[in-house]
Protein backbone atom coordinates (compact mmCIF):
# COMPACT_ATOMS: atom_id res chain seq x y z
CA UNK A 1 0.00 0.00 0.00
CA UNK A 2 1.63 3.17 -0.74
CA UNK A 3 1.15 6.07 1.60
CA UNK A 4 -1.12 8.23 -0.42
CA UNK A 5 -3.28 5.20 -0.35
CA UNK A 6 -3.71 5.41 3.52
CA UNK A 7 -6.28 7.90 5.27
CA UNK A 8 -4.85 11.35 6.22
CA UNK A 9 -4.73 12.19 9.92
CA UNK A 10 -7.71 14.23 10.74
CA UNK A 11 -9.42 12.74 7.40
CA UNK A 12 -13.24 12.75 7.76
CA UNK A 13 -14.47 9.53 8.97
CA UNK A 14 -18.27 10.00 9.11
CA UNK A 15 -20.63 7.97 6.29
CA UNK A 16 -22.16 11.34 5.68
CA UNK A 17 -21.13 14.61 5.85
CA UNK A 18 -22.23 16.38 8.14
CA UNK A 19 -23.92 20.56 7.35
CA UNK A 20 -23.98 23.92 9.19
CA UNK A 21 -26.91 24.46 11.35
CA UNK A 22 -28.15 27.41 13.70
CA UNK A 23 -31.60 26.27 14.82
CA UNK A 24 -32.99 24.52 18.29
CA UNK A 25 -33.48 21.39 18.98
CA UNK A 26 -35.22 19.20 22.21
CA UNK A 27 -33.28 17.22 24.11
CA UNK A 28 -35.70 14.92 26.00
CA UNK A 29 -33.93 12.58 28.52
CA UNK A 30 -36.65 10.73 31.35
CA UNK A 31 -39.47 12.78 31.11
CA UNK A 32 -36.59 16.24 31.20
CA UNK A 33 -36.68 18.66 28.23
CA UNK A 34 -33.37 20.76 27.63
CA UNK A 35 -33.59 23.41 24.94
CA UNK A 36 -30.02 23.32 22.82
CA UNK A 37 -28.50 24.84 19.95
CA UNK A 38 -27.95 22.42 17.27
CA UNK A 39 -24.48 23.15 15.38
CA UNK A 40 -24.23 20.74 12.87
CA UNK A 41 -26.15 17.85 11.05
CA UNK A 42 -25.95 14.58 8.82
CA UNK A 43 -28.34 11.73 8.11
CA UNK A 44 -26.86 9.93 10.97
CA UNK A 45 -26.08 12.29 13.82
CA UNK A 46 -25.39 15.28 15.08
CA UNK A 47 -23.40 18.07 17.02
CA UNK A 48 -25.48 20.16 19.63
CA UNK A 49 -24.35 23.21 21.92
CA UNK A 50 -25.37 21.68 25.33
CA UNK A 51 -26.12 25.17 26.60
CA UNK A 52 -25.58 23.81 30.24
CA UNK A 53 -27.32 20.38 30.30
CA UNK A 54 -26.08 18.38 33.02
CA UNK A 55 -27.79 14.89 32.02
CA UNK A 56 -25.04 12.32 31.98
CA UNK A 57 -27.75 9.87 29.79
CA UNK A 58 -26.08 8.02 26.96
CA UNK A 59 -29.46 7.55 25.52
CA UNK A 60 -31.68 10.89 24.67
CA UNK A 61 -34.40 11.83 22.51
CA UNK A 62 -33.82 15.07 19.90
CA UNK A 63 -36.67 16.63 18.46
CA UNK A 64 -35.63 19.50 15.78
CA UNK A 65 -39.02 20.99 15.16
CA UNK A 66 -36.85 23.17 12.32
CA UNK A 67 -37.23 19.75 9.56
CA UNK A 68 -40.34 17.83 11.92
CA UNK A 69 -37.88 15.21 12.59
CA UNK A 70 -37.38 13.12 15.90
CA UNK A 71 -34.17 10.91 16.65
CA UNK A 72 -33.56 8.83 19.40
CA UNK A 73 -29.84 9.16 20.03
CA UNK A 74 -26.70 7.93 21.52
CA UNK A 75 -23.93 10.46 22.75
CA UNK A 76 -20.69 9.55 21.20
CA UNK A 77 -18.58 12.32 22.91
CA UNK A 78 -19.40 14.94 24.67
CA UNK A 79 -17.30 18.20 25.92
CA UNK A 80 -18.21 21.03 28.68
CA UNK A 81 -20.06 23.26 25.84
CA UNK A 82 -20.89 20.05 22.92
CA UNK A 83 -21.80 16.93 22.24
CA UNK A 84 -21.92 14.30 19.63
CA UNK A 85 -25.22 12.52 19.02
CA UNK A 86 -25.37 9.03 16.74
CA UNK A 87 -29.08 8.73 15.94
CA UNK A 88 -30.54 5.04 15.38
CA UNK A 89 -34.22 5.54 15.06
CA UNK A 90 -35.73 8.33 13.27
CA UNK A 91 -39.10 9.30 12.06
CA UNK A 92 -41.27 12.48 11.17
CA UNK A 93 -43.86 14.42 12.98
CA UNK A 94 -46.47 16.81 11.92
CA UNK A 95 -47.30 19.88 13.28
CA UNK A 96 -45.08 22.60 15.15
CA UNK A 97 -43.00 20.79 18.29
CA UNK A 98 -44.83 24.23 20.48
CA UNK A 99 -41.56 24.87 22.96
CA UNK A 100 -40.71 22.42 25.73
CA UNK A 101 -44.51 20.73 26.25
CA UNK A 102 -44.75 20.29 22.43
CA UNK A 103 -41.57 18.23 22.27
CA UNK A 104 -42.57 15.80 25.45
CA UNK A 105 -44.97 15.37 23.48
CA UNK A 106 -43.36 14.02 20.70
CA UNK A 107 -40.85 12.17 22.41
CA UNK A 108 -43.64 10.48 24.65
CA UNK A 109 -45.32 9.61 21.14
CA UNK A 110 -42.22 8.32 19.65
CA UNK A 111 -40.85 6.38 22.43
CA UNK A 112 -44.83 4.63 22.33
CA UNK A 113 -44.21 3.52 18.91
CA UNK A 114 -40.59 2.16 19.26
CA UNK A 115 -42.03 0.63 21.90
CA UNK A 116 -44.73 -1.35 20.58
CA UNK A 117 -42.61 -2.25 17.65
Amino acid sequence: MRSNDLPQEGAEKRSSPRSPATRKVYIVVDGQVSRCSLIDIAEGGARISTNGMVSTAEEMIMVDAGVSRVHLSRVVWRSDREAGLQFFKSDTFVGPAGGASGALYIATGFSARLAAR
